[in-house]
């Protein structure tokens, strides 16, 4: 077997399932690194996993699923499908596993993933070889040519950005993304306030928070009543520990409500879509279009 032939074994064996089907095969992936003669994306290690997510395994994957489901939907609906012929960046990618759940239906020589973070850039990069992982600084350009893109993913990155990056990189992929390209994020909601709130209440009765992110939370948006009315506003909400011209200050907690990006993005792309049911997704999904 050819390196290209190696490289596209998961497109060529899976492309004709249904998404149902798929995500059984994914789930299978966890245990089971063959499956129908075809060599499966690895994972990296679980406290990895975890550090990102809260979570593993199959419940990450099936996190994954659900969002994945979303946004073809969507792109869908604005008539800017997924397909063979789409070129798809997933940005913020992490150890990959965004961009694995578009393995069956994007050849990988247009799936590309984009992360920060050096350690988790590697974890993807040994989990999934078939895939280009592309390193990027917290800051734009991205070395890839104008308008080579048809879509852009970006699961809970825009949900810790501060405006100063999120504006910049919703620039950016303005610039990336054909006339009519889709740029589909999420981000955290206005019930957020009252999840950071609940957290302070939970750490002062003596209660031990879960995750090291409760305790960034319990740290975040503590006048509740002025960040409610900053947000009907539709004022960008961010909080973090960390104080210019330290680096961490520019990722923390972030709010985009509906209005901001209307008022301020509204210039670059149409709104299709915001999203606030957290039966479907526990974040805000924003689905825009480039005009």
């Amino acid at each position: 077997m050819s390196s290209s032939e190696s490289t596209s074994a998961v497109f060529d064996a899976f492309r004709r399932l249904d998404d149902d089907a798929w995500l059984a095969v994914l789930v299978a992936s966890v245990q089971q690194r063959e499956i129908d003669g075809v060599e499966m994306p690895g994972f990296p290690s679980v406290p990895l996993q975890r550090e990102l997510h809260g979570h593993d395994g199959e419940v990450s994957i099936h996190e994954a699923h659900v969002f994945y489901r979303e946004i073809k939907a969507y792109c869908a609906y604005a008539g800017s499908p997924i397909t063979s012929a789409t070129a798809l960046m997933d940005f913020g990618c992490g150890w990959g596993r965004m961009a694995r759940l578009f393995m069956k239906d994007i050849p990988p020589s247009q799936l590309f993933g984009v992360e920060t973070t050096s350690r988790f850039l590697m974890a993807a990069r040994r989990a999934n070889p078939c895939l280009a992982f592309l390193e990027s600084e917290l800051t734009p350009p991205l070395p890839m040519q104008a308008e080579a893109l048809d879509t852009v993913v970006s699961w809970s990155v825009f949900s810790h950005f501060d405006e100063f990056l999120a504006g910049h990189w919703v620039r950016e992929f303005h610039r990336l993304l054909r006339p009519g390209g889709m740029f589909v994020f999420t981000t955290q909601s206005r019930r957020f306030i009252a999840f950071c709130a609940e957290q302070r209440l939970r750490r002062a009765s003596g209660m031990r928070l879960e995750h090291p992110w409760h305790e960034a939370c319990a740290d975040s948006f503590l006048d509740e009543a002025l960040e409610f009315s900053r947000y009907e506003k539709g004022q960008f909400l961010y909080a973090s520990s960390a104080k210019p011209p330290h680096p961490q200050a520019h990722y923390g907690e972030a709010i985009i409500p509906r209005n901001y990006i209307i008022k301020v993005w509204g210039h670059l792309f149409r709104l299709v879509e915001y999203m606030d049911n957290p039966a479907r997704l526990p974040q805000v999904l924003v689905v825009l279009q480039k005009i």
